[in-house]
């Protein structure tokens, strides 16, 4: 991240997925590190090694493939899959070079990609432009393209781009103004192919492996220009060959690597000399970069709380929605246009919603959850359709609105009915504890000797829904009761509370209170 997004943002890492590998958990946590340093992957399958080859797919093994992808939250909208590597080698293809068994796999990924979401964007298998044509070992590629073309018709027509290893060859030492095949322009004559393959499409372009070979590595190689020198190669490329706008990404060979035979590619100088770089990578850094912009899917899911569906004239409220980022973006990342906000978008201002933004301060990653707390006033009558939603900046979620009608109607009246074992008379002080939708809360009321109360208007509690009321006195047991109130005069019933002479132990001087014969 540290290289590919220094001035600039959203940089591209070519990654490299192994099909014994396909563990869930594990890649999700490293799309979501690559989610919080703005990188974009782009993931080559591979199959596995087997002797000095990597073995072909199995059978329907892009079925496995497309379900493993697809249960990842990508960082980005468009999840990039490049099919395989160099297939016109025999040992990246079953240790023998075969174009129309390619092609067919080929065709078969991007059927069980695209089918299972649209959003996969196909890539083909960089391919080594400098293979000679030696069946079964090595296939030249202009002649694996047409093979391929001839095997499964318009088969680069279904690719959403291209892939290319724009090798500085021979020796990989190439000039970096060479032109044409075997160079750092190696694209610009795959391109010219395609078109003579009747390819109209027109490609952006992803140049996932490219880069010089250096003297330097655990051998120092006197025939090998030296990392100085490769770092000025890069620059000039980076300025000139790879500086239009078709080319998406370019992704050297390779970021680290501490072993032969890849050393003398490395970026990264070997451990024994320091835990440092070369040349190359501070040129790289250093350039000016186009920042990306990639689309994010801006999700959520409301996870607990909701807009009552009755509410009572005049009253004002405090609503406490919670919600699960659901996307792929990380919330307030991009502040401050970026910061995530929830809005009514209809019908709100009847009601008073207001605006409310997520403190600058918080950021939620997907998975993780905030609650919002809107304030609501009720007026004195009416039915009010309201959507609520969030934005990241101006721009609305992905995500469904959160859709609620509510009436207003007149307060729920409250009678309370109690009694008290052994007495007749019931006459004294109580308390009633109440808990539900609005929360909890106690109120103290007064029972006649009859055990009624007097009418109480209970404001706080909405029509038509559900609480779990509970009368309490001291040393009785209190008595519970659920019921659904209404507005309008609704009645709890208790029933008589027994005495509870547990509590009495440390005041026995109340004991007597509790008997029949008191009053």
């Amino acid at each position: 991240a540290s290289l590919v997004n220094t001035n600039g943002d959203w940089g591209y890492v070519t990654v490299l997925i192994e099909s014994r590998d396909r563990k869930h958990d594990k890649w999700q946590e490293f799309f979501n590190d690559l989610r919080r340093r703005h990188l974009i992957p782009l993931v080559r399958l591979a199959t596995h090694p087997e002797g000095n080859y990597w073995k072909r797919p199995y059978e329907k093994e892009e079925e496995a493939w497309a379900d493993f992808l697809d249960r990842l939250n990508w960082p980005t909208k468009n999840r990039y899959i490049i099919i395989y590597n160099e297939p016109n080698h025999a040992t990246e293809w079953g240790n023998r070079v075969d174009a129309e068994s390619y092609a067919k796999v080929l065709d078969q990924f991007v059927t069980a990609l695209k089918n299972k979401n649209r959003d996969f964007f196909v890539l083909n298998a960089g391919f080594d432009a400098s293979a000679p044509s030696i069946p079964p070992t090595y296939e030249d590629q202009a002649i694996f393209m047409r093979k391929m073309n001839e095997a499964v018709p318009g088969i680069f027509e279904k690719l959403d781009g291209w892939v290319s290893h724009s090798y500085p060859n021979p020796g990989f030492v190439g000039s970096p103004e060479g032109f044409g095949r075997r160079t750092v322009r190696t694209y610009v004559w795959e391109l010219q192919q395609l078109r003579d393959l009747g390819v109209n499409k027109d490609f952006p372009i992803f140049i996932t492996e490219t880069g010089w070979k250096h003297a330097e590595g655990l051998n120092f190689d006197p025939w090998l220009p030296k990392v100085d020198t490769v770092a000025k190669y890069y620059q000039a490329a980076f300025e000139n060959a790879w500086n239009i706008n078709k080319i998406v990404a370019v992704t050297p060979f390779l970021l680290n690597y501490q072993e032969t035979p890849f050393d003398h590619f490395s970026f990264k100088k070997i451990v024994k000399e320091g835990q440092d770089w070369y040349p190359m990578y501070q040129v790289v850094k250093d350039l000016p970069k186009i920042s990306g912009k990639p689309v994010q899917e801006h999700k959520a899911k409301l996870v607990k709380g909701e807009i009552y569906s009755s509410i009572v004239s005049g009253q004002s409220y405090m609503v406490s929605l919670t919600f699960e980022n659901t996307g792929q973006s990380i919330w307030n990342d991009s502040l401050p246009s970026g910061q995530v906000k929830l809005a009514a978008t209809r019908g709100g201002s009847e009601l008073g919603v207001t605006l409310v933004e997520l403190p600058k301060e918080i950021k939620k990653e997907p998975g993780q959850e905030y609650t919002f707390r809107i304030g609501l006033k009720a007026p004195l009558s009416g039915t009010f359709k309201v959507a609520l939603n969030l934005f990241k900046g101006d721009r609305q979620f992905d995500s469904e609105s959160l859709e609620f009608t509510t009436i207003v109607k007149s307060p729920v009246i409250l009678k309370i009915k109690g009694a008290l074992l052994w007495k007749e008379d019931f006459i004294g002080n109580y308390t009633l504890a109440i808990k539900g939708a609005t929360g909890e809360s106690l109120q103290n009321i007064t029972l006649n000797k009859n055990g009624l109360s007097d009418e109480i208007e209970a404001r706080y509690l909405l029509p038509d829904y559900t609480f779990d009321f509970t009368l309490e006195k001291p040393y009785y047991q209190s008595a519970q009761l659920r019921q659904t109130v209404y507005a309008g005069m609704n009645t709890l019933d208790f029933g008589s509370l027994k005495p509870d002479f547990l509590s009495v132990i440390f005041n026995p001087r109340e004991l007597w209170k509790l008997l029949p014969f008191s009053n």
